[in-house]
């Protein structure tokens, strides 16, 4: 399906449900909202407790979402024992997606650390130097770490989508190792990361409007949107398991 007709489908699956999701919403935002409050009064602990929990609490709202798609009866703070119900198996596929995206980042890192020496080196050469070789020398290892580290930025975001759908495809097949899972997400994404990036895309109008309402319409915009992206799941995964059912033919 083309982006319009997912969000036509997602729009069909909220009809009659947009109140729930809207207000599943805000409850979810509230209690995030106390939960970064609280974590914050406590040094260092507080912070490593709000990283700890805020993906699977992250996970939940999206379990509840994929019930509600598919008309299931889902609670207001369900999002909470669904994330902690499935705390290890969440962290257990954002690990193997960290695993996945090493050699990405450890190259941004790389050229990060190029830039800020070779910047350094021309303020310095800049200053004590006699001459301007030095100066150009760094101006040099600045410019290629700067082109280094815009390409790697684009490499991490491009790698990050093939683990996109993993957490869709946690809830559905909880019985998967995280290693099964990211490596499902990884074939199921391959050749459909710009339709999956295009479909964000297209709402970025939406999200404008839902700024301009001070933020009240992102009550409506976020289960629109997060709804969408089961629906590009959904089709994805259809589409898999048709081919891996179809009739062998024999030769």
């Amino acid at each position: 399906m083309v982006a319009s007709e997912i969000r036509a489908n997602a729009r069909t699956s909220l009809a009659g449900k947009w109140g729930k999701t809207a207000l599943l919403t805000l409850v979810y935002a509230i209690i995030v909202f106390v939960i970064n409050f609280i974590c914050r009064l406590i040094p260092i602990v507080g912070g490593i407790i709000l990283f700890v929990i805020s993906t699977p609490i992250s996970y939940g709202l999206l379990v509840s979402f994929m019930k509600l798609k598919r008309d299931e009866d889902v609670n207001y703070t369900d999002f909470l024992s669904f994330g902690f119900s499935s705390f290890g198996k969440v962290w257990g596929v954002l690990g193997n997606i960290v695993i996945k995206m090493i050699l990405p980042v450890c190259l941004l890192v790389i050229f990060i650390i190029l830039l800020v020496v070779s910047l350094g080196g021309s303020l310095a050469s800049a200053i004590i130097a006699e001459s301007s070789s030095g100066v150009v020398g760094f101006g040099f290892l600045a410019f290629v770490s700067v082109i280094g580290y815009i390409a790697c930025i684009i490499y991490v975001i491009v790698k990050g989508y093939l683990y996109s759908l993993s957490y869709y495809i946690l809830n559905d097949n909880p019985d998967m190792t995280g290693k099964e899972i990211v490596e499902t997400s990884e074939k199921l994404m391959k050749g459909n990361r710009w339709r999956f990036f295009w479909l964000g895309l297209t709402f970025i109008g939406w999200s404008i409007l839902a700024g301009l309402t001070l933020g009240i319409g992102m009550l409506w915009l976020m289960p629109y949107v997060m709804v969408s992206m089961i629906c590009f799941y959904e089709d994805l995964a259809g589409k898999k398991a048709e081919t891996n059912t179809e009739p062998k033919t024999e030769e």
